[in-house]
């Protein structure tokens, strides 16, 4: 649609000083909303979308409040069935799971207040067929009749006492930016700015959270992107949606929106987004905030922000979250007794090293939290085709040394142990399982680089009496100085227990695998 110069009455850019994360998020969701409208909200209207703006327009013999009516008419839907749709989103009708956990999450985070979504006072069932799941699951939701966004509720934007006219200022309601403290008076901007801010629920993504980690009080999760290219991150959001087996997304689902943390679930939406920009190489982010949300001990009525994280588009070992994504991410749909369904997550490792990596941390600091119990380390043992794509997409030099050289000595080490039970008649399974806990204790004990040091180099030697100084024998320099290294430690710790649970499994000598 071309826009008429003469009829410009809202006009916005990226490129705005002014604009935070919050307005250029929004921005984008008004773009995806534009881009979205099967055509015009209202006869005589006009809209123009470019990489760096949105304009709307519409003739003077409309008013505009009809005109904000219509373009919200257009851009905030509900289904037959009841569930919130954003066109923005670009979510289908016949993606029904994926509107169930879109509807769900806004429920918990923009219209947590019933007034903002009068609907029928008993949830409804949902039934799903996921590709993940035998059976139908039975989720639930609650019915909207309306929600706030359809009619700018509570904003004064559509006060019938300005007579046509968006007001000078305009009320910022929880509503429209989740969480937000309205103190002793409510928070005002002028009513562009919270016309725009009404399609901040449009441009953001919204997470489900279930940790086994941490932030256990958290229930839900905003994603709010910081877009440089409205175009660009318009069409990456609708082909995240519509890919198809040709493209692995982790978002585009019901059980995808279920994540432990909010640096997981930013991740995932990064991702996503980038494998979306492949096909065009063009960037339409700079980084995301990740909002969690949830029960905080100052207020038990409603859900607030608990935490606030800055995550940016790309990391060093972005490729290890990804690969722990895709190999160990197994969202789970269970019963309770009453017959419906909820979602786990089946293991803490995604989301602790997406929070390392969100935290500026080494991927693998705290992996001994996820070892430290003995039934916790036999667990992963059912993991290590998972662990071992870890493994494989670590590129700092420092940290693939250390696990092949811990490698090499484990399958000496195993060598020696198929030797000794063909020898004298043993179980070398039990055998190994006895070994495996032994260096578990011995890795944990350890309290100094030193001390960790002198335990590795001799686990090194007694491997390389069966198979040889391999790795550790190439790389001296580079593990000695690392392993020596005092601020080292904790990462060494966390490498070797990593190194134990992923070790692929090859023929050892001695007939071992």
């Amino acid at each position: 649609m071309e826009l008429a110069n003469s009829n410009t009455k809202l006009s916005y850019r990226l490129s705005n000083p002014g604009y935070t994360i919050y307005h250029r998020a929004a921005l984008g969701g008004l773009a995806a909303s534009v881009i979205a409208w099967d055509a015009p909200p209202a006869s005589g209207m006009t809209a123009s979308v470019t990489r760096d703006s949105v304009e709307l327009g519409w003739p003077d013999d409309l008013s505009d409040q009809d005109a904000l009516k219509a373009i919200l008419g257009a851009s905030f839907k509900l289904t037959p069935d009841k569930m919130i749709h954003i066109p923005g989103h670009g979510i289908p009708s016949e993606r029904p799971d994926l509107l169930l956990a879109v509807h769900n999450g806004i429920v918990q985070t923009f219209l947590q207040h019933p007034k903002s979504r009068p609907g029928e006072k008993e949830p409804r069932k949902f039934l799903i067929q996921t590709a993940d799941e035998e059976e139908s699951l039975v989720f639930t939701y609650k019915a909207l009749h309306s929600y706030a966004h359809q009619t700018a509720q509570k904003t004064g934007l559509l006060d019938e006492k300005n007579k046509g006219r968006f007001p000078t200022t305009a009320t910022i309601t929880q509503s429209i930016v989740p969480g937000a403290l309205t103190g002793s008076t409510a928070l005002e901007a002028n009513a562009d700015e919270v016309i725009l801010l009404l399609f901040l629920v449009a441009g953001c993504s919204v997470f489900h959270l279930r940790s086994k980690y941490m932030e256990a009080k958290a229930q839900s999760c905003l994603i709010l992107p910081d877009v440089v290219d409205l175009v660009a991150f318009t069409n990456a959001v609708e082909r995240v949606v519509a890919a198809g087996s040709n493209f692995k997304m982790f978002s585009n689902s019901l059980l995808g929106r279920h994540a432990g943390g909010a640096e997981e679930a930013a991740l995932r939406f990064v991702i996503d987004l980038h494998t979306a920009q492949s096909i065009t190489s063009e960037r339409s982010i700079s980084g995301c905030q990740a909002i969690a949300m949830g029960k905080v001990a100052w207020d038990a009525n409603q859900v607030n922000r608990s935490r606030s994280i800055r995550v940016r588009d790309d990391y060093p070992e972005m490729g290890v979250f990804r690969s722990a994504s895709e190999h160990l991410s197994r969202s789970r749909a269970r019963k309770n007794e009453k017959g419906a369904s909820y979602v786990m997550v089946s293991n803490s490792i995604p989301e602790l090293v997406a929070a390392n990596l969100a935290n500026e941390q080494y991927w693998c600091s705290g992996f001994s939290s996820l070892v430290g119990q003995k039934k916790d380390f036999d667990r992963l043992n059912y993991l290590r085709g998972g662990l071992v794509h870890m493994k494989n997409a670590i590129r700092d030099a420092d940290d693939v040394a250390v696990i092949d050289a811990f490698h090499d000595a484990w399958r000496g080490v195993m060598g020696g142990i198929y030797e000794r039970a063909k020898r004298d008649g043993l179980n070398p399974e039990r055998l190994l399982e006895v070994e495996r806990e032994r260096v578990r204790n011995a890795i944990l004990r350890a309290k100094t680089a030193e001390s960790l040091a002198g335990w590795f180099l001799r686990f090194c030697a007694e491997g390389a009496r069966t198979t040889g100084p391999s790795t550790i024998k190439k790389e001296a320099s580079r593990i000695r100085t690392f392993i020596f290294t005092a601020r080292n430690f904790e990462r060494f710790q966390n490498l070797c227990l990593f190194a134990l649970v992923s070790y692929e499994s090859k023929t050892a000598v001695g007939g071992g695998k």
